[in-house]
């Protein structure tokens, strides 16, 4: 009868194996199928069909969700038995050669949805989020239905930080599962598998439907009874005591994050065994306390495993079941989970008559009251080396940094960086040096490009550790050119200044450059010593106060010169209000000198120079020098090399600006006042000439004296006048007054007044008292008779 057959009567009414696929209903004719399910991991399911057509295009099945089921009990109609569905995604297509009656065979490979995650790889930054956060959001990406969460103990901690490199998004996703202690399996409905997840043994599933509800299982060794579980074999193995991790955290330094977790099942021994870890990539006790409960967890739930056999078709990963001996009620066994099983099913019906299907499944099983905790399999990326990465931050923020000076970046790998701050943790900088506030404090600007290492290789803990520079960023200054300077160069913060420290090492040329856009403050709490073994040039373009607590001291080995009033050209402009006097000072210096008999040639230079009014003032190159230390082109395209040569050139002036050493010139061009508390004392060893313009004042209040070894000449151009309030006193050897015209001796009573015409005495009484008194005849006027008639008159003193 089968010769007769043709393709199209073949169908799948009450077969063990049932497929619907995008082809339709009947196309395609399941003969063969191993279903390869557990805890996690993915389902692969084989599946060996006939089809009635004579090709099948791969785009009809692959990428295409099919269902298969499994009969689990015939019913007494078609349709109405029960069965165990299997639903799935096409993912390979393996054509094989025509079979009898014109079928061709196929081998179709079904994965869970889930396994589109492993055709997908990226490096990629999650935030914030938690382990089923990025679970729903890489569903969503991929336009897989949303999963069925199973009772979970805690919800998973949000990440604040955790880099996906270079791995598909199955393998991050599943790195993340196992981070957190997650744990998953598959069910599945006609039509739909969904993912479940939990980190708790309370999450196992029921009997399915398919089951019935039934959940004990008859457990008969050897037997080959359909339903029956013929193979158990209980394994324990030896385990270690507990595990341990620690970790570091920069922000808790006095403590090292350590915890220890022991085992819930002693082993003879196992406190000696430890599995230790480092780095456990927490960052308190707390989180390390965590880490190490759940890779315990892995650990122990390998201490017990069932491995089995059986036919008991509705043996479902994730699901629990109890078997039970029949014979033997005595023995009494724990519930326990599917953790893995694979099924074999074979269909020979679309060949013969003769042969009933074949079922058999073996399994892997644990005590319902173990979590099946995953181990930390899915390898971990790292990054060896260095990468590149650009500071970033807000918008119109040129330095972006928190309390610890770190900062935050984009890197060029990351396509969805948004480049303003958000794209990353805080990423610690690497300093020269670091201590108790004190150490190095360079904080990258927003825009540079920097090169990052990664601690320990991990991807979610990036260092940035130097800066480099690029066509946007180039270097200070440019290169090969200046290959000799080491620069120290910050642009100001939201300006065009800079702050500089640049050292010159070109033989010949070396300086130390240092330029402030604003203010440099130095700080010195012990001594300060400098020496400057050429010229030393200053300008200070507003005041200068200096306070000294102690004692000043200077010495000068060759001369000064002090104006007061003006600088530069203005300094020469401040000699205008003395000008006309230089000349006259230098002729009395030079007659001081003389009369003095000392100084030599030296005052005698010095009295020519003053006369010049150039005392102490830069010549034309002098000038033109300090006008390149005032008012130079800025230094940052040379780093002060004008400057210092501005400043070579007025020094070299100031060698010659005066005639010899040992000159202090003073030039103040309007006022100046001199005030000491106590005393003052000055010394002149040759001259001394004060020659004033206009007036000359000094008030002294209770006593002056002058000393002078040999002669005081006073010479007044028209008036000296001397008043004393109670005396004037005077005593000489030898006491001379002339004048050319008048002596005018006068009081209240009188007055004598000696002229080029003679002596006139004249006064209200006039007394002559002597031993001796002559008067002789033939002087120079008349005396004599003056006092003659003076003697006979009652009023002499009297004008008549």
């Amino acid at each position: 009868m089968d010769d007769v057959l043709s393709p199209t009567d073949f169908i799948q009414a009450s077969r063990v194996l049932k497929l619907s696929s995008p082809l339709g209903e009947d196309q395609l004719l399941p003969e063969r199928m191993m279903v390869d399910e557990g805890v996690n991991r993915l389902f692969e399911i084989t599946l060996s069909v006939r089809a009635k057509r004579e090709a099948v295009k791969p785009e009809e099945l692959i990428g295409k969700l099919v269902d298969v089921s499994l009969e689990i009990r015939q019913g007494e109609l078609d349709g109405d038995g029960v069965r165990r569905p299997f639903n799935g995604l096409v993912t390979n297509l393996s054509e094989g050669p025509p079979v009898t009656r014109g079928l061709r065979s196929y081998t179709l490979t079904i994965r869970p949805q889930l396994w589109l995650l492993s055709r997908r790889s990226d490096c990629r930054i999650w935030q914030n989020m938690t382990a089923i956060q990025v679970m729903e959001t890489l569903f969503s990406e991929h336009g897989i239905p949303a999963p069925a969460y199973a009772p979970l103990h805690k919800t998973p901690p949000s990440r604040e930080y955790s880099t996906q490199w270079n791995e598909t998004d199955l393998d991050y996703l599943l790195r993340r599962f196992e981070q957190e202690g997650l744990f998953f399996w598959f069910e599945h409905e006609t039509g739909v598998h969904r993912l479940k997840v939990s980190d708790s043994k309370v999450a196992w599933g029921s009997p399915s439907a398919s089951a019935e509800g039934e959940q004990n299982v008859r457990l008969a060794q050897g037997s080959s009874d359909r339903n029956h579980i013929n193979e158990w074999m209980r394994q324990f193995s030896y385990i270690p005591g507990q595990r341990a991790g620690a970790d570091w955290n920069f922000e808790t330094p006095s403590t090292v994050p350590l915890n220890v977790t022991p085992s819930l099942i002693q082993m003879p021994g196992a406190k000696q065994r430890e599995l230790y870890e480092y780095p456990t990539r927490i960052s308190d006790v707390k989180e390390a306390e965590v880490a190490e409960t759940f890779r315990m967890q892995a650990v122990e739930a390998d201490h017990e495993r069932v491995t089995g056999q059986s036919n008991v078709r509705f043996l479902e990963a994730g699901r629990r079941f109890t078997p039970y001996e029949e014979p033997h009620p005595e023995h009494k066994y724990e519930e326990h989970v599917i953790t893995r099983i694979t099924h074999w099913v074979v269909d020979r019906s679309y060949e013969t008559t003769e042969n009933e299907p074949e079922y058999r499944n073996a399994f892997e099983a644990i005590p319902s009251r173990v979590p099946l905790t995953p181990h930390r399999e899915t390898k971990r990326p790292r990054i060896e080396g260095t990468q590149v990465a650009i500071v970033a931050g807000p918008s119109g923020e040129e330095i972006h940094t928190d309390q610890y000076g770190r900062l935050k970046l984009w890197f060029p790998w990351d396509r969805k960086a948004q480049k303003d701050g958000s794209d990353t943790c805080w990423v610690r900088v690497a300093q020269a040096w670091g201590g108790g506030t004190w150490g190095a404090q360079v904080i990258p600007r927003i825009g540079m490009e920097v090169m990052v290492s990664f601690v320990d290789g991990d991807p979610d803990r990036p260092l940035v550790i130097g800066v480099v520079p690029n066509p946007k960023n180039p270097v200070p200054y440019e290169l090969p050119a200046n290959k000799t300077r080491m620069v120290l160069r910050s642009n100001t913060h939201k300006g065009s200044g800079f702050n500089e420290m640049t050292f010159e090492d070109e033989s010949g040329k070396e300086n130390m450059f240092f330029h402030a856009q604003k203010d440099q403050t130095t700080r010195v709490l012990n001594d300060r010593t400098k020496r400057i073994d050429r010229h030393e040039v200053a300008s200070i373009g507003g005041n200068r106060a200096v306070e000294v607590s102690g004692n000043q001291k200077h010495e000068i080995g060759g001369s000064v010169n002090t104006v007061v009033g003006g600088t530069g050209p203005m300094a020469m402009l401040a000699m205008a209000g003395v000008q006309a006097l230089s000349g006259q000072t230098a002729g009395l210096l030079s007659q001081a000198g003389q009369i003095a008999g000392g100084g030599g040639p030296g005052l005698a230079n010095f009295a020519t120079t003053l006369a010049s009014s150039a005392l102490g003032f830069l010549g034309a190159g002098g000038m033109m020098a300090r006008e390149g230390v005032v008012a130079g082109s800025s230094p940052r395209a040379d780093a002060g090399t004008a400057l210092a040569g501005s400043g070579t050139g007025v020094g070299t002036d100031a060698s010659g600006l005066f005639p010899m050493p040992g000159i202090m010139n003073t030039i103040v061009s309007s006022f100046k006042s001199d005030s000491v508390g106590i005393a003052r004392a000055e010394q002149i060893g040759v001259s001394k000439v004060t020659n004033v313009g206009q007036t000359y004042v000094t008030n002294v209040g209770k006593e002056q004296r002058t000393t002078v070894g040999k002669t005081i000449n006073v010479e007044v151009g028209k008036l000296y006048n001397v008043v004393s309030g109670e005396k004037y006193h005077g005593e000489a050897k030898v006491w001379e007054i002339y004048a050319n015209d008048t002596i005018l001796l006068s009081t209240k009573g009188g007055y004598i007044e000696l002229n080029n015409s003679g002596i006139r005495i004249h006064g209200l009484k006039i007394d002559i008292e002597g031993n001796q008194i002559n008067f002789k005849k033939g002087g120079p006027g008349e005396g004599a008779s003056c006092l003659r008639n003076m003697s006979q008159s009652s009023t002499p003193f009297v004008r008549g």
